[in-house]
């Protein structure tokens, strides 16, 4: 029996590689959220994005207590079962009136995971709209290999300018999301989102969560919190837990974990890798 989702929302879920919208947090909480976020970006005088990836949530107590909600957590479960990793999560804001975009790609190209399984949940901060560059998808994508090119572009939000080829463009989905809500996706479904038009900022954090048999195959070292359930195989080490913002021995851990997934990402890539 589902603890969150409908049969029916999980069968759409595996035909189509996404699920939008489920309800995670109140409208009040969510601006509470977007507080705390404009917050740590006055604090660094700079955009979280540019220095809390892969890992964004590690040097925060209260980005920890998002990634494990319990409401969150129900239905990540009804997803991918009982027992739950999260092995990282990103930012992805876009200021009013942004140019910068996100490439169509898949999350596959710059994971390594075997098998290809992590669902994301991209978390609204604030209204996520066509006009303010929501995430987009191309429906049942992730059941086929996806083929990308190199474009490097000072607007592309992603590091490494994948760029899936060939995207039917008229089946695309746009995952239109009020503050406080989630769209779910597997990691081989195309997405790309578009600049931001609108007179506010859109901010989504990106959580990635993982069933214990799922294991990193190009790097040694992966690691992950322990959520829910047990992990009993040894593919994964333990995340450090942070005792107050800005956890030194965290972000020394989020900056080695992101190092390791460029590298690997720049290697494929050198080696003529695009899927």
């Amino acid at each position: 029996m589902p603890k969150a989702l409908t049969n029916e929302q999980i069968k759409s879920y595996s035909d189509d590689g996404f699920l939008f919208p489920f309800d995670v947090y109140s409208r009040p909480e969510a601006d509470d959220l977007k507080q705390k976020f404009e917050d740590l970006e006055a604090a660094i005088g700079d955009e979280p994005q540019e220095r809390f990836r892969i890992k964004a949530q590690l040097p925060f107590p209260w980005l920890c207590d998002v990634v494990r909600n319990p409401i969150l957590l129900d239905a990540v479960e009804d997803l991918i079962g009982p027992d739950i990793l999260c092995w990282g999560a990103s930012f992805f804001a876009k200021k009013a009136h942004d140019p910068r975009y996100v490439s169509w790609h898949t999350d596959s190209f710059f994971y390594g995971f075997d098998p290809a399984e992590t669902l994301t949940a991209w978390l609204a901060f604030n209204p996520s709209t066509e006009q303010s560059g929501c995430v987009q998808y191309i429906p049942g994508s992730h059941k086929s290999q996806t083929i990308h090119e190199i474009k490097p572009d000072a607007d592309n939000i992603l590091p490494m300018a994948q760029n899936a080829i060939d995207v039917p463009l008229d089946l695309a989905v746009s995952a239109v999301l009020e503050p406080g809500q989630v769209v779910f996706h597997h990691e081989g479904v195309v997405h790309g989102s578009s600049p931001n038009n609108a007179d506010h900022p859109r901010v989504g954090l990106s959580i990635h969560y993982v069933a214990p048999h799922v294991r990193e195959t190009r790097f040694e070292g992966s690691t992950a919190m322990l959520l829910r359930g047990k992990d009993e195989l040894g593919h994964w080490g333990r995340d450090p837990e942070p005792t107050e913002d800005f956890d030194m021995t965290c972000i020394k851990a989020m900056h080695d974990t992101r190092d390791l997934y460029l590298k690997a990402t720049a290697g494929k890539i050198e080696a003529g890798g695009r899927s």
